[in-house]
């Protein structure tokens, strides 16, 4: 009984091809394509010349729709804040609104999309001696972790002061991926986004779009890649420290035992 309570009130576990679809895949579509599925509807619904900006500004407004829209549904359906769709909702606002203001140039957006990462990996350093590290929250994370099991283990084999020394290991590879990102984020967006947005929204749109499908196997594989090895290190450290295996410490390992034995 009290397992069933626990899991009611646990949040419902997101769906990774949700999250991807409506932060990346839909805006990259509609930035790409939505001119030829859309303008020319737009354009009479609109009374604006396909060549004005007005209906490449309604484009940008739908595609930036998504993935806000979504993180205010992930947030009311799960109650419970959700990193990768609020950045994914910052990113797209900020986005957004480069592409509206007068007066903003691909150079700012060029910026926005490095200071992102950049600043994130700058949190990540700083915030390894307080109370909520953000390396927690990317790596030893409590959904994913059973933190409290691991963390009596160490304290019971007098190894907490060797896995801290790990976990900041780990920190600065986390902090590396993000250096990393912003650095490529920027010479991508200087590369393939040259068109002023007060010049041309729909071209500035597309080449948006084109930037957004080159980052994910030029920034986003590099560096899941190396957070994946920042895990695995993690991983091998808690089997060397506390003793205990992977299936053991992970949350989704205990819930399938849990099903298999109830």
């Amino acid at each position: 009984m009290k397992d069933d309570l626990t899991n009611q009130n646990k949040p419902k576990k997101e769906s990774m091809w949700i999250n991807l679809g409506f932060n990346l895949i839909i805006p990259i579509l509609f930035l790409r394509k939505g001119d030829e599925w859309f303008g020319p509807s737009l354009e009479n619904i609109l009374d604006s010349p396909k060549d004005g900006t007005l209906v490449g500004s309604v484009m940008l407004l739908l595609a930036i729709s998504f993935p806000i829209g979504y993180g205010a549904w992930d947030f009311y359906r799960r109650r419970k804040w959700n990193f990768l769709s609020i950045l994914g909702a910052l990113s797209a606002f900020l986005t957004g609104g480069i592409g509206l203001l007068p007066g903003a140039t691909v150079s700012m957006f060029a910026i926005k999309e490095a200071a992102l990462p950049a600043i994130l990996g700058l949190l990540t350093v700083l915030t390894l001696k307080t109370q909520k590290p953000l390396v927690k929250l990317f790596l030893y994370n409590p959904d994913v972790i059973q933190v409290d099991l691991v963390d009596h283990a160490l304290s019971q084999k007098g190894t907490t002061t060797q896995f801290n020394q790990l976990l900041k290991k780990c920190t600065w590879l986390i902090a590396l991926t993000f250096i990393m990102s912003a650095c490529l984020n920027y010479f991508l967006a200087r590369a393939i986004v040259i068109t002023e947005p007060s010049i041309d929204k729909l071209a500035f749109n597309d080449e948006v779009g084109k930037m957004m499908g080159w980052s994910f196997p030029i920034i986003s594989l590099p560096c899941m890649i190396v957070s994946a090895y920042a895990f695995w290190l993690l991983v091998k450290g808690i089997k060397t420290l506390a003793g205990l295996s992977l299936e053991e410490v992970l949350v989704q390992g205990q819930q399938t035992a849990k099903t298999k034995n109830p």
